[in-house]
Formats: structure tokens, C-alpha cells, sequence
């Protein structure tokens, strides 16, 4: 009878083992892996690699798509699972993805309808981060200056006597010159001496040759900083904002919810200056590596180890 018991005991005691390890998460930290994607620009790519370098910090296993395309296939990389991770922007999931034709100029106003608006995808937004990588424009200080231009009003009063360069539809987009047009047709209609196209990755080569007055940028460009213009301020609140935040799907946050903690301690750090700065040093004469740059900005601030 007693070696009966001790036997039925160790056929209880191995079947509680049994039941332990099936219901263990398959996707615990220590086998969790992470594809993280990016955009084929400087910037997305340089905030692709961050996260990357943070998941591995956790000890998360990680997977580069780095520099897929643009937003259509990135985004479908993520929906299909092919990706589960990459930076977007508010401004880009609600007027792309969610195709909502009223551009959102508040910030915490886009964050709630992507976060509402994504669940659909079960996919995730993180906190964004305070830059702003909308559209404006830039000028060389001297010329900004010569004209007392500061704002976008002050570049209305003066369109006249300027060059403009632009990219491509830009001046029939609503979001563009059509809609500053609309906003400043007391004031000068926003109608410049010239204007021309310039293909995008060029847009700066028209102010750096003196061929153009002023340019279409965007408020992270590395040549902002790089070659020290003057970024314009949108005094009438015409373009929608477009923060950058981890756009995650749902499954590999709830395998591993620390994920949250670490991207969003990089947030509050990828500033308008700070991003400007690093995409410089990456686009202008210097030609540092992606990677390098990367990694440098998380172990000077902390947010991996050396």
C-alpha cells in the first residue's frame, strides 16, 4: 500500500510539472523575438535603430528591416506581421491610415484618435516624442533677417519679393501653398516672385546655391541645424502636427509590457534640436553611420549600457 501511494504521488507531482511548463508564455522575454522596421529616411531610420538597440539592452532578441520604403509598405509589413515594430507619425496614421481629411493640430488630440482609430489592426501606440517633423519653412538667417521674417504671417507680407523651392505637390496639395494661399488672401495671398519644384531629397540644394530664397522643410531636417537657417514659425497653426512614436502590435507588447516603459523613457529625449542634430550628423560632411549615432544618443543619456 505504501509503495502504491508513493507511486500515485509521483504521478501527481509529474502531471503538476507537465501542466506548469504547457502553460508557460511561449513568448517570455528569454524567447521573444522582435522584427523592427523603418522608413526609408535618415530619421525614421535612426529611431528604427534605437528601439532596436533598447529591445536588445532588455535582453529581447531583435530582427533589422531597417529602411523598407515609405509609409505604404512599412505599414503593411506591420499589419501582415512581417514587422512588429517601427516609428511613425500621428500626424501620418491619421491622414494615411485612418484618411481623416481634417489635418489634427493638437497633439494630444492626434495621439487619442491613433491610439482609438489602431485598435482596429490591434496594433499600439507608444508615447510620441515631443518633435515636431511637420512641414515649414526655412530660410538662411541673412536673408530672413534682411526682411524681418520670423513667422509665417511675416513670409505672406513678403512672398513678393522671394524664390521659393518646393517639393513635389506641394503647390497643389490643400496642405500646401493652395491652403497658406487661402489664409493669407488679405495679406499678399502667400504669391512669391518665383517659385519652382525641387525633388525632395534635394530640397535644400536651391538655398545652399543662393537659387532660392526660401524652402519647404521639415522641422527635424539635420540641415536646419547643419547649415544654421532660420525654421519659420507657424503663427497661424496651418500644418498638423506629426510626432514620432512606437507604433508596436499588440501581441509582443503583452508578451513583454516592460517594452512600454523603455521606448517611452526615449520619448521625452528626441527633441526638434536633438533630432536635427543627429540627422546632420549623419546627412552632412561628417557621414557618420546610422548605427553609431544611435548609440551613441542612448548611452549618453543613459538608456542603454555601454
Amino acid at each position: 500500500m505504501k509503495k502504491r501511494s508513493w507511486l500515485s504521488l509521483l504521478v501527481v507531482v509529474a502531471l503538476a510539472t507537465t501542466l506548469a511548463a504547457c502553460g508557460k508564455d511561449k513568448t517570455s522575454k528569454s524567447d521573444l523575438t522582435i522584427t523592427v522596421g523603418s522608413k526609408d529616411n535618415t530619421e525614421n531610420n535612426l529611431i528604427g535603430e534605437m528601439y532596436a538597440l533598447i529591445l536588445e539592452d532588455m535582453g529581447i532578441k531583435v530582427k533589422r528591416q531597417l529602411s523598407l520604403g515609405g509609409t505604404a509598405p512599412t505599414f503593411e509589413a506591420l499589419k501582415k506581421g512581417d514587422l512588429d515594430l517601427y516609428p511613425e507619425y500621428t500626424g501620418t496614421g491619421l491622414g494615411v491610415m485612418l484618411e481623416q481629411k481634417e489635418p489634427e493640430k493638437d497633439s494630444a488630440k492626434a495621439l487619442e484618435k491613433v491610439r482609438e482609430g489602431f485598435k482596429k489592426w490591434n496594433l499600439e501606440w507608444l508615447n510620441p516624442a515631443s518633435e515636431n517633423a511637420t512641414y515649414g519653412f526655412a530660410m538662411k538667417k541673412e536673408t530672413a533677417e534682411k526682411y524681418g521674417i520670423l513667422t509665417y504671417s511675416d513670409l505672406a507680407a513678403h512672398s513678393q519679393d522671394l524664390v521659393l523651392s518646393y517639393p513635389q505637390e506641394f503647390d497643389v496639395r490643400e496642405d500646401g501653398i493652395p491652403g497658406l494661399q487661402k489664409v493669407f488672401a488679405d495679406k499678399g495671398g502667400f504669391k512669391f516672385k518665383k517659385q519652382f519644384q525641387i525633388d525632395y531629397s534635394l530640397r535644400y540644394k536651391p538655398l545652399e546655391n543662393n537659387e532660392s530664397d526660401v524652402t519647404v522643410s521639415v522641422g527635424t531636417d539635420g540641415q536646419i541645424a547643419g547649415m544654421g537657417l532660420q525654421l519659420l514659425k507657424d503663427d497661424v497653426g496651418f500644418f498638423p502636427v506629426y510626432n514620432v512614436a512606437p507604433l508596436i502590435r499588440k501581441e509582443k507588447l503583452d508578451a513583454e509590457p516592460k517594452i512600454k516603459d523603455r521606448l517611452d523613457a526615449l520619448a521625452p529625449l528626441l527633441t526638434d534640436a536633438a533630432v536635427q542634430t543627429m540627422n546632420w550628423k549623419v546627412d552632412g560632411p561628417d557621414k557618420k553611420e546610422i548605427e553609431d549615432v544611435a548609440k551613441q544618443f542612448l548611452v549618453d543619456n543613459k538608456l542603454i549600457k555601454e
